[in-house]
């Protein structure tokens, strides 16, 4: 059963005439089309797109069996007079993507439709990859891994964290990418104590120094998130300690995934043996999240998750030790939940012996 079929019926179930997709990926998702500023309205009868001039003659093209509504005055304007033409009594809405001027808009012109707010109509089949979706997402982990070799070969003492980036993101693009999945990560030495440093121009590679990347590859609109750890020429014990406790982490937490498991759980298989071991208030973020047309999306992998997994959900796993004023250490994979556990996606080496580069 299609995406369409399953809100037609969950519609039906419900007892509401139709839903509102304003959420330009959750668009993508159910339709497989790719313009912007356009609302996808689904009922059990018809389904509509309403857009602009610019994207209708690619509607037409990309999916012929959507009715195609060009806006001729603002969108909003434009769906409530189709929503009366069809005598539109009920009406779900995306709550946390239908903007106030949305909504109030909406309230004006439709006198005597009920408007309800939901969440995670759409979000909830995203969270089970198809065999296509985890193809592509698998695309874009090689495509992402190729070019972190590519940069293995040529980072140097000397460099910015800014020259790391930039290569990378060539890299990315040179291997087949549309683009990065997200701004990338690079943070040399006691500036990956902070998880989500940015790029500075300033911070430059030295001697024995440390660098951390986080980075993914954009496939067919599919991510991927990657995070590793380079040490230049040498590795020095303290290093040595809390990556291999970040490591360890991981692979508990990994090890124990599969259909069933409750997500916090997962969260918890690494968090306690960070805390274990000392480190528990340097690690104050969940221990993944679910990536696929978003980087961030479902299911939430952190301790306050409701979520149980379900074979076909792919998210990462990626424990972390950051300390003030001496570093971090985060690392990063992708995995599939299987029917009777899980399938790690991304393969870049994560061995001690493999993570130093010769200083140039």
């Amino acid at each position: 059963m299609s995406c369409i079929e399953k809100i037609k019926k969950k519609l039906k179930e419900d007892n509401v005439d139709g839903v509102l997709i304003t959420n330009e990926v959750n668009i993508r998702y159910v339709t497989a089309f790719t313009g912007s500023e356009s609302i996808l309205l689904i009922t059990p009868w018809y389904d509509y797109l309403f857009t602009d001039f610019r994207y209708v003659e690619q509607a037409q093209r990309d999916i012929p069996w959507i009715k195609i509504v060009e806006r001729k005055v603002s969108l909003i304007k434009t769906i409530c007079a189709k929503l009366k033409r069809i005598r539109m009594k009920k009406l779900y809405v995306e709550s946390s993507y239908l903007t106030l001027k949305q909504h109030n808009e909406l309230k004006e012109n439709l006198k005597g439709i009920r408007i309800i707010p939901t969440e995670g109509i759409i979000e909830t089949y995203r969270k089970r990859k198809t065999y296509e979706e985890v193809k592509k997402i698998q695309s874009a982990i090689d495509i992402a891994e190729k070019a972190y070799k590519s940069l293995q070969q040529k980072i140097a003492v000397g460099m910015s964290e800014k020259n790391v980036a930039d290569i990378l993101e060539f890299e990315i693009r040179n291997q087949g990418a549309e683009k990065s999945s997200f701004e990338i990560i690079s943070a040399i030495g006691d500036h990956a104590s902070q998880p989500h440093a940015r790029p500075s121009h300033d911070r430059k590679i030295g001697e024995n120094d440390v660098v951390l990347i986080d980075w993914g590859a954009c496939f067919q609109f599919y991510n991927s998130d990657l995070t590793r750890v380079m040490f230049v020429d040498k590795i020095t014990p303290q290093w040595k300690k809390i990556y291999q406790i970040v490591l360890d982490a991981q692979q508990f937490a990994i090890e124990n995934i599969r259909p069933g498991k409750k997500a916090k759980d997962v969260d918890y298989d690494a968090r306690s043996y960070i805390e274990k071991k000392g480190y528990g208030k340097n690690f104050g973020h969940g221990v993944g999240h679910g990536i696929g047309l978003e980087v961030h999306e479902g299911p939430t992998i952190n301790k306050r998750s409701k979520e149980i997994l379900e074979e076909g959900m792919v998210f990462t796993v990626e424990p972390g030790i950051y300390i003030p004023d001496w570093g971090g250490i985060r690392i990063e994979d992708v995995v599939l939940v299987t029917s009777d556990g899980c399938n790690v996606l991304s393969h870049e080496s994560k061995k001690l012996s493999e993570l130093c580069v010769r200083n140039y």
